[in-house]
């Protein structure tokens, strides 16, 4: 049997979950002590640094003189910590390029218009950009996102030349505003080969995921070659990628790939529409091993995402007739009355989630509905609908 030993950099639960159920060795380098690890390994709690030198530092002075047979990076924050230290720590190693570019979307963005890929017209905010040139170069309103975020984190919509004061350090890239549904498509890669993609829709952005996709086979199709397209251009060789498009009236509009597992519980609900454990399949694609995918799902399932707004919750509604909806696969809130939620600064937080499953599609978006419908969380002086399909 093969010996691992596996850092995981940036972990999520169900990487953890992963490792733990096949016994494989592995240490933690994570911003924040979420997860603990056995005694006989270590748990580095540090910034996830994007800088090549202060990775090197960081690895230097907490895993001096060791090996590691894989690094794996669960997060977005953790793709450039994780491609540097490979070759730092003697891991498997990927291609340094390829996981800036991942991470970088200015970067990402002009390496693949190299390669034709459609996408909407965008800019590097830096100090010399005049205003009123921005905005007649990308139209209002003008959306400015970090090069390295994830999840809609620090994302502003700029509607006039007023409102747009050029960024000092570089950090932002600005973008033409597409107004248009959006949808991702999710891949399991292995030696540069793609064993496995899903397409999800989001019906709500942010709320309400379904996965699979039930788009025109014509859709699909142009959506799968440019998944293959954008994951050759950037040369990824393992791991799993998280691509997402606007669906234009004139055809798909590339948005950003990701390497590393999706966020808004779509893993949840990949487990239960094509019957596999996709933490696994992560895993074993990381490691190098085979696995055996699905052909089909079994069933159409959501992923239900909420947040009803920033407040004080008063009350929460609609629980028990939820519950006995056919269908419900997973289902927690995590707040109670009393409790104060936070302002959504990123699609990561929320109040709760459910993942629900249907035989056809039709069913799968009635249940939406009569969710919606039903469940609701109240807040302090407010009434909000906590439902996936409340944009917060």
């Amino acid at each position: 049997m093969t010996q691992y030993r596996v850092l995981v950099i940036g972990p999520r639960r169900g990487l953890i979950d992963a490792l733990l159920e096949r016994g494989i060795s592995f240490s933690l380098w994570q911003e924040k002590p979420l997860f603990t690890v056995a005694a006989s390994q270590f748990n580095l709690v540090a910034p996830l640094w994007q800088s090549p030198e202060r990775i090197r530092e960081q690895i230097r002075a907490s895993f001096p003189d060791q090996h590691f047979s894989h690094v794996i990076a669960g997060t977005e924050s953790g793709v450039v910590a994780a491609s540097v230290s490979r070759r730092q720590l003697g891991a498997r190693v990927s291609g340094t390029l390829t996981g800036t570019r991942c991470r970088d979307k200015l970067l990402m963005k002009k390496h693949l218009a190299g390669f034709g890929i459609p996408m909407t017209r965008f800019l590097g905010d830096c100090p010399d950009l005049d205003p009123a040139s921005v905005f007649a170069t990308l139209g209002s309103p003008v959306v400015r996102k970090f090069r390295k975020s994830s999840g809609g984190k620090g994302m502003q919509l700029l509607r006039c030349v007023e409102e747009y004061v050029p960024g000092r350090h570089g950090k932002a890239i600005l973008e033409r505003f597409i107004d248009a549904p959006e949808a991702s498509i999710e891949s399991f890669i292995d030696r540069g080969r793609i064993c496995f993609t899903n397409i999800t829709s989001y019906h709500s952005k942010g709320h309400s995921n379904f996965v699979p996709a039930s788009f025109d086979p014509d859709l699909e199709r142009t959506l799968l070659a440019l998944n293959e397209r954008c994951i050759g251009a950037l040369g990824i060789s393992w791991g799993m990628t998280h691509l997402e498009v606007y669906l234009t009236a004139k055809g798909p509009l590339f948005g950003e790939i990701a390497l590393r597992p999706p966020g808004g519980y779509i893993m949840n609900a990949l487990q239960h529409a094509w019957d596999f454990n996709p933490w696994r399949a992560f895993l074993a694609m990381e490691l190098g091993e085979s696995f055996s995918f699905p052909e089909r799902p079994v069933c159409y399932a959501a992923a239900e995402v909420l947040h009803p707004g920033a407040g004080t919750v008063r009350a929460v509604h609609g629980k028990a007739r939820v519950l006995d909806e056919q269908g419900i696969q997973e289902f927690r809130i995590k707040v109670k009355p009393g409790d104060v939620i936070d302002e959504r600064k990123g699609l990561g937080q929320d109040a709760g989630y459910l993942v629900h499953t249907s035989d056809t599609p039709e069913a799968r978006h009635a249940l939406h509905d009569r969710i919606t419908r039903t469940l609701h969380i109240e807040l302090m002086q407010q009434t909000t609908d906590a439902s996936p399909s409340r944009k917060a």
